[in-house]
């Protein structure tokens, strides 16, 4: 008989909001009613996913459904996470053996494009007050692989179609154009307010160390004011989306697909 598993896969990182964010949507899938939901991280958290994985057969799990909390594909989901799961790049669905069980393993996606996370986006542009006169930047974190770059490219998209004026985007590293490109071409303009939404699931290093300086904020302020040839420019920074109960749902019918 066939005992189901759910492991939620995460980024893992130094601080411990991602710990919080997996731990939030392991608590909700669970009152889904989805009884067995383990986490895994892929690095610097703890439990690795070769752990967690290892709980699973221990538990009596005997088909895994491994689903990734990532936004989008990248190195990551292609090249350190697979031999994890006893699989190769590419393959998602396999019979494997661990720990001298067998068992059946499933590979997800990644969030990707779904238009759930634009409906996220705008909504957090719109609780920091974003007008027609603001400049709307969506930052990535950016990648060698193409599939970071396409997600934030097509958010951006769809924001521009719903009607909303003046909306960018930029990249942590990897791609272009970078945050710095961008702001400078916006405060060389008329605009005087830049929302900055993050395309992250979770605060890390990225979102505390990296893109605050580059966006004129410190010491761990979301907001600030600056001066720029003789006119003031206003930054707001949103939370990333990880938290958003939606994606929560968005998951669990990722799941459910699986649950025949």
């Amino acid at each position: 008989m066939s005992r189901k598993g759910v492991l939620i896969i995460g980024h893992g990182s130094n601080y411990r909001y991602n710990e919080h964010i997996m731990e939030l949507q392991r608590q909700r899938l669970q009152g889904m009613g989805f009884e067995d939901v383990y986490i895994g991280y892929n690095e610097m958290s703890k439990p690795s996913i070769e752990e967690s994985l290892s709980k699973m057969i221990a538990d009596g799990i005997n088909e895994v459904i491994a689903m990734p909390f990532f936004v989008a594909s990248g190195l990551h989901m292609e090249r350190d996470i697979p031999p994890k799961l006893f699989l190769k790049n590419g393959e998602h669905d396999k019979n494997i053996e661990v720990d001298g069980k067998k068992l059946v393993m499933h590979f997800g996606e990644p969030f990707g494009n779904d238009p759930l996370l634009t409906e996220i986006l705008k909504e957090k542009a719109s609780e920091l007050g974003a007008s027609s006169d603001s400049a709307i930047i969506i930052v990535g974190h950016g990648s060698k692989l193409p599939y970071n770059k396409e997600v934030v490219m097509e958010n951006a998209k769809r924001l521009s179609k719903m009607g909303i004026s003046n909306v960018y985007y930029a990249f942590n590293e990897f791609n272009r154009p970078t945050i710095e490109e961008v702001i400078d071409e916006i405060i060389k303009g008329d605009i005087c307010e830049i929302i900055v939404l993050p395309l992250f699931i979770s605060k890390g290093d990225h979102l505390i160390n990296d893109i605050p300086p580059k966006i004129h904020l410190t010491d761990g302020a979301c907001e600030c004011t600056f001066e720029h040839d003789g006119k003031m420019i206003t930054v707001r920074y949103a939370e990333p989306i990880g938290e958003d109960p939606r994606l929560t749902d968005l998951f669990a019918t990722k799941i459910r697909s699986y649950w025949v």
